[in-house]
């Protein structure tokens, strides 16, 4: 008779269900790409960004995954605010699309900076995770009263 070994069953039953190429958890993995804008956080955004992340910036230029986490190391460009509003959540197997409208100001070079933007973010699954692969984001004029001028 084979005796039965439980540890492994146990052990995965304790770790909970293995994360799903879901909407929320999605939307999850794109909040830490935020928070990790905001806080300056190079080895967060480093394993939330896609090896070929790469991305069309407001200025037209194509930058990848290294241009990024050069920019925001500490003591690079300072988001102060980085808000979100429109947003929406699509998957599609193990395609992630979210558009929305942002606002974000900072300082970048001791120069102070306010952009209102359109974007689309694409995040693929990989690894049982949602990685940060495309971005495009174009600048739209913006509303004064979303920055408390007015």
């Amino acid at each position: 008779m084979i005796e039965k070994h439980t540890e492994v069953e146990d052990m995965a039953t304790a770790r909970g269900p293995l994360p799903q190429a879901d909407r929320e958890n999605l939307t999850d993995a794109f909040q830490a790409v935020r928070d990790g804008l905001l806080s300056n956080d190079t080895e967060s955004l480093r394993e939330l960004y896609d090896e070929d992340f790469r991305s069309h910036s407001i200025r037209g230029e194509v930058e990848g995954r290294e241009a990024v986490l050069e920019a925001f190391k500490p003591g690079g460009i300072r988001l102060e605010m980085f808000e979100i509003e429109d947003l929406a959540v699509e998957v599609h197997g193990e395609v992630g699309i979210l558009t929305g409208l942002g606002s974000m100001s900072g300082r970048a070079d001791n120069t102070e900076f306010r952009h209102r933007i359109r974007f689309v973010d694409v995040f693929l699954w990989r690894d049982g995770r949602w990685r940060y692969h495309f971005s495009q984001s174009t600048e739209v004029a913006s509303d004064p009263s979303s920055f408390g001028e007015g």
